[in-house]
């Protein structure tokens, strides 16, 4: 149920009373089976709300990950070492876009999200691909629970990457982390400002409607108690 789903993208601290709402609007409505599953959902952790989040800000990426982890798990048994690379590298980039996003949305304001933090998003994400029905969960942003890590990679079989001939480039510093943390932070506020902007147009637009029909209003009456006055 897709208004159901939507509580799996909500911030944790909102959860429990939008889950409240979401089960009395149902009941309200008749539809008392669907209200009582609402109210079985068990609140999702920080990480997993994030990673939902994630999920629906870029759902192009999400769509691309889920599509290239289908992609690589097909050319297990394929032999056909390019297309793997190409799959595979899809792959990476869809889950370093969610994984930038997510941890942007479980970092402290003013503080970068520490290294457990970012490895046990970076954990779901893999492991969300690697199984089918979590994989389109998380396609749609509707993860429920942080999964085990799997017994096996999803690309076990798979060609080897070729060697590369160029120095192998160290892994990001602190610096660059928080740097990377601070971009991914600063489009998921962007995103957040483009919202409340087309919200604000929109409310700002519907009350100069409101102030043009007042006006109209008051100089009808002003119109009628005139005719009236000279009649009496």
């Amino acid at each position: 149920m897709a208004e159901a789903e939507r509580l799996l993208a909500v911030a944790p601290e909102e959860f429990v009373s939008e889950r409240k709402a979401l089960a009395r609007r149902l009941r309200e409505e008749g539809r008392s089976e669907e209200a009582a599953a609402v109210e079985r959902m068990r609140k999702p952790s920080r990480v997993v709300y994030a990673v939902n989040r994630a999920a629906r800000d870029r759902s192009k990426a999400a769509r691309a990950a889920a599509d290239a982890a289908e992609r690589v798990k097909e050319l297990q048994l394929g032999g056909d070492a390019d297309a793997f690379r190409e799959a595979l590298r899809a792959l990476d980039e869809a889950l370093d876009l969610l994984a930038d996003v997510a941890v942007a949305h479980v970092a402290t304001p003013g503080r970068a999200a520490g290294e457990p933090m970012r490895q046990r998003v970076r954990n779901l994400l893999r492991s969300a691909v690697a199984d089918d029905d979590a994989r389109e969960a998380l396609a749609r942003g509707a993860l429920t629970e942080e999964l085990e890590a799997p017994g096996f990679s999803p690309f076990v079989g798979m060609p080897a990457r070729a060697p590369s001939r160029r120095a192998k480039r160290p892994g990001p510093t602190r610096a660059e982390q928080r740097e990377e943390e601070r971009k991914a932070r600063a489009r998921a506020l962007r995103d957040e400002l483009e919202r409340a902007e087309r919200a604000l147009a929109a409310a700002t637009e519907a009350a100069r409607e409101a102030e043009r029909a007042r006006t109209a209003a008051e100089r009808e009456v002003e119109s009628l108690r005139k005719q009236l006055s000279r009649l009496e």
